[in-house]
């Protein structure tokens, strides 16, 4: 279910205070996840337009769950993502956790897509090189 999240970035908070901010955010949020969104929007009655999704327009979606693969006699089956060539959002970030053979934690896979409207690749690639020296950074003094 999708869930529209807010965080307050006021005050020049340390990673970690921001992420705290984030957590007791999200975890209030989530004691209403049952709602559908749809169902929200319609009770809410927000301003429509084609041209966005109400409330947000930027899209992030963690899978904490790797990508099964299904092993069927003499195939090999794996799930991927299709490239739909079109963005629903302005931008819209997925990220999922990568495992080794044994189970254990191999890093993140993401997937970028973008409004061409609003963004061309070489900003896009940008955006994605800032989110990649973020998380490194953040890994290696979360402070």
């Amino acid at each position: 279910n999708t869930l529209v999240l807010r965080t307050d970035v006021s005050g020049d908070p340390s990673f970690r205070e921001l992420l705290g901010r984030v957590r007791n955010w999200d975890l209030s949020a989530y004691a209403h996840q049952d709602l559908p969104f749809e169902r929200l929007v319609e009770a809410l009655n927000p301003t429509r337009s084609l041209a966005q999704y109400p409330f947000f327009r930027v899209w992030l979606a963690f899978q904490s769950e790797s990508i099964p693969t299904v092993h069927l006699s003499g195939l090999q089956v794996t799930a991927t993502t299709a490239e739909l060539g079109v963005s629903r959002f302005d931008l819209s970030v997925s990220l999922w956790e990568q495992r080794d053979r044994e189970g254990g934690e191999a890093g993140l896979e993401g997937l970028l897509e973008y409004s061409t409207d609003l963004f061309d690749r070489e900003t896009a690639a940008g955006l994605v090189s800032r989110l990649v020296r973020l998380l490194r950074s953040v890994v290696s003094d979360p402070s």
